[in-house]
């Protein structure tokens, strides 16, 4: 039996890539999305707003470098 990933060790990417190639570790998945929320990497979206697609966009381009690459 393998011992269990240690998510806290791992950055973001690796999580990421963790998740990625593990996609049964529901544990990881919960944590990759509690870690990305507090990154600020999350665009949360409101359906219930009437301008939800414009807020969305604003979003995006917030998170765009201005350069426009994205490395």
């Amino acid at each position: 039996m393998t011992a269990p990933a240690n998510y806290d060790a791992m950055s973001l990417d690796e999580l990421r890539r963790y998740v990625l190639t593990n996609r049964e570790d529901i544990d990881a998945f919960h944590k990759y999305i509690d870690r990305s929320k507090a990154a600020g990497r999350m665009i949360v979206v409101d359906l219930e707003d009437e301008r939800w697609e414009e807020n969305i966009t604003e979003q995006i381009k917030r998170k765009m470098p201005v350069d426009g690459n994205l490395e």
